[in-house]
């Protein structure tokens, strides 16, 4: 019985980290940024890759926010598969901190860890 039960506990265990491992990642396409007096594409693959890393490691905050101002940033990213997402992009150039907003989800902040929050930073500061 304790082998049975073994083996199937490494079976649950090797099916999840096969469909972690397997499934397909999203693929960003594109992203467009608009602000009051900028609006910008980014197609080339090093940008693309500081938004993938930006996205795919923020981490929720606790509880709703309500933010006062405007964002820095309207953000659309543009997948492979068509999916769109929006977001809200707060950034502050000083600290070169910053977090999300997804618009589908605007009483959850998304913050930037700090390394891709800096490159993202240094990204947007060429635009300015």
């Amino acid at each position: 019985m304790k082998k049975f039960s073994l083996l199937s506990f490494s079976l649950i265990i090797l099916l999840i980290l096969l469909f972690v491992f397997v499934r397909s990642k999203q693929e960003i396409v594109s992203v467009s940024l608009v602000s009051e007096a900028t609006e910008i594409t980014y197609t080339d693959s090093e940008s693309i890759e500081i938004f993938e890393n930006v996205i795919r490691t923020t981490k929720k905050v606790p509880g709703a926010v309500d933010v006062g101002g405007p964002p820095t940033y309207r953000m659309t990213v543009s997948y492979a598969d068509s999916e769109v997402v929006k977001y809200s992009l707060y950034m502050d150039f000083e600290t070169k901190n910053g977090f999300l907003i997804k618009d589908s989800n605007s009483e959850r902040m998304l913050d930037l860890k700090d390394k891709n929050s800096e490159e993202l930073a240094d990204l947007l500061s060429k635009e300015k």
